[in-house]
């Protein structure tokens, strides 16, 4: 089972040593961290207004397996972001889906949302495969485009779980 916990900067040394590549960094943070990522980024970012940052724990082994954002948008709907099964290791045993259940039933029942949105990269098919087992769909609205350092460019879709 995964607990979410909240996030605090004497965690800040668990995100640091999941050592991402600068190419995860981007893929998990966005424009909100730059590589290498420091303990001051990451204790700026805790420091964001109206975003909840948790730590999702595997209750059987009380091990951080990942991270994740709530961000508490208008009209009663929160966004999820940033969120990432961090170890390696860990990728591909099925954390991805239960974290991914574990926000948006904090969502749901904890902050009592009438929605959640997320963006995921068009390219990310094993991402997107996890949200749609849970219940999101893609939104009708415009991909954004992320120009990259290195010129590549990436693009993302919206997707939405709307409450049943």
């Amino acid at each position: 089972m995964i607990i979410l916990k909240p996030f605090t900067k004497t965690d800040a040394q668990i995100i640091i040593d999941w050592n991402f590549t600068e190419e995860e960094l981007l893929q998990f943070g966005g424009t909100a961290f730059t590589y290498p990522l420091t303990e001051d980024q990451v204790e700026q970012f805790l420091k964001v207004e109206n975003s909840l940052f948790f730590k999702a724990i595997d209750s059987d082994n009380e091990t951080t397996i990942g991270v994740g954002e709530i961000i508490l948008m208008e009209d009663n709907a929160t966004k999820l972001a940033r969120i990432v099964v961090g170890d390696r290791n860990n990728r591909g045993k099925g954390y991805g889906q239960k974290m991914m259940q574990a926000f948006v039933d904090y969502c749901l029942n904890d902050i009592q949302s009438d929605s959640v949105i997320l963006n995921v990269f068009d390219w990310n098919i094993g991402a997107i495969k996890c949200y749609e087992k849970i219940g999101f769909t893609f939104a009708d609205v415009p991909m954004r485009s992320f120009d990259l350092p290195n010129g590549e460019q990436w693009f993302s879709k919206q997707m939405d779980y709307t409450k049943k």
